[in-house]
């Protein structure tokens, strides 16, 4: 199990980067250590989800690349958001001419999901730190609850109404994403059984 006991509280940036990576993943978040929890199964799917309805819009016109829990470090923050998308001129190249690994710029779009055991305190605090440090558009998401603020810079967090929709401006121009089809995907789907037209015994 994840615990931050044994870190000293008094450690800087460059010697948390240092530590080695542990499940679930530690953030630096202004000057302290705290541990993501395990995300369960609600949290696990609008994940999934989100990333992939980014990446399907995203990917085919090269804009750029939504990736679940990619540790970033930037002004002063290691953390981990939920969901990153990064435009296209942000993801980087190494030496091989593959995608450059370590993330030192702030997400495009910043997405964090509420888990049952997490107050939105510490999410609140990482999206408001993104939108003050370069990062165009955060979310946040929570799927029991049923809502989705939406953070700017510059601007207060903007609460989604259930029939209003995930916008991607100006990161993806054109993106919409309805809300109700967010909280949609929580709905458990099973297949139709098929009709014989024969009278039941």
């Amino acid at each position: 199990m994840n615990s931050v006991a044994h870190i000293p509280r008094a450690i800087t940036l460059a010697e948390f980067l240092a530590l080695p990576e542990e499940e679930p993943s530690l953030e630096f978040i202004n000057g302290r250590i705290e541990a993501k929890g395990f995300p369960q199964k609600k949290h696990g799917v609008i994940e999934f989800k989100l990333t992939e309805s980014l990446n399907r819009f995203a990917e085919p016109s090269y804009l750029g690349m939504a990736i679940p829990e990619l540790r970033c470090t930037y002004a002063g923050y290691s953390i981990v958001p939920d969901v990153v998308f990064q435009l296209d001129a942000h993801i980087g190249t190494d030496e091989q001419g593959e995608i450059q690994n370590e993330t030192f710029h702030p997400p495009d779009i910043h997405v964090e999901i509420i888990s049952p055991d997490q107050t939105p305190r510490t999410a609140r605090e990482k999206l408001t730190h993104s939108t003050s440090n370069g990062c165009a558009l955060g979310w946040l998401i929570d799927p029991d609850k049923k809502w989705i603020d939406v953070y700017r810079p510059g601007q207060p967090p903007m609460s989604l109404a259930l029939d209003g929709a995930l916008e991607g401006e100006p990161v993806l121009p054109g993106y919409r994403l309805p809300v109700a089809e967010v909280f949609g995907w929580l709905k458990r789907r099973r297949p139709e059984r098929p009709t014989t037209g024969a009278d039941p015994v």
